[in-house]
């Protein structure tokens, strides 16, 4: 098989495994290959199991979720107000029983996820440094940022947990965030923050989801 009919089979593969996380059913190989119109074996000539296909695709669809939303997330003043709202994104992303379920059962792949996210919210932060109008973020804020993202993987864990005990997700959001102050705020500016972040994001579900 040639490597471009290798890489359109792969593609159809991934295709049917984000169809079939979106819509929050399960995964298996069986689904996966029906829904991709493939025979049952071809699916172990590119992956070695079901792991390795679900974190490529949950990969993929955050790759697109960032590329989706970007627009709207670079509009939003101030840029530290970004980060809420990413957060509250990628906890509405995961809300699916089943991926919830997986990523649990995989704790090493959230971090991972995670991490490969970063690199924007760093973009952010030091917009952030550097905007005179802001004259209260300083360097200070985001190397807490840095120390506390660490434990805010942790609570995203707790945070899968209750998703799956079927509370509502702006209840989850809301104590993940009030717990953990990721700018090291004062109280004040951190409850308005995560008040303007559940509205920008009520927003940005309407205009996308």
């Amino acid at each position: 098989m040639n490597t471009k009919k290798r890489e359109k089979t792969k593609a159809k593969l991934l295709k049917a495994v984000r169809l079939i996380i979106t819509r929050g059913e399960k995964v298996s190989v069986s689904s996966i290959t029906k829904k991709a119109n493939l025979a049952y074996g071809t699916f172990y000539r590119y992956f070695k199991d079901l792991d390795e296909i679900y974190y490529e695709a949950i990969e993929e669809l955050l790759f697109d979720l960032a590329l989706k939303l970007g627009p709207d997330l670079n509009s939003i003043y101030p840029a530290p107000l970004r980060v809420y709202v990413a957060w509250y994104i990628v906890i509405d992303f995961y809300k699916d029983k089943n991926t919830a379920t997986w990523l649990l059962d995989h704790p090493g792949k959230i971090n991972k996820a995670f991490l490969d996210t970063q690199p924007i919210s760093e973009e952010w932060i030091q917009e952030a440094i550097k905007d005179p109008k802001l004259p209260l973020f300083t360097k200070k804020n985001a190397n807490h940022y840095m120390k506390v993202r660490t434990y805010l993987f942790w609570m995203y864990a707790n945070a899968l947990k209750e998703i799956l005990k079927g509370r509502k997700i702006v209840d989850i959001y809301t104590e993940l965030m009030s717990a953990s102050n990721i700018f090291n705020f004062s109280k004040n500016t951190h409850e308005l923050y995560i008040k303007t972040s559940i509205k920008y994001f009520d927003e940005i579900k309407r205009n996308h989801f």
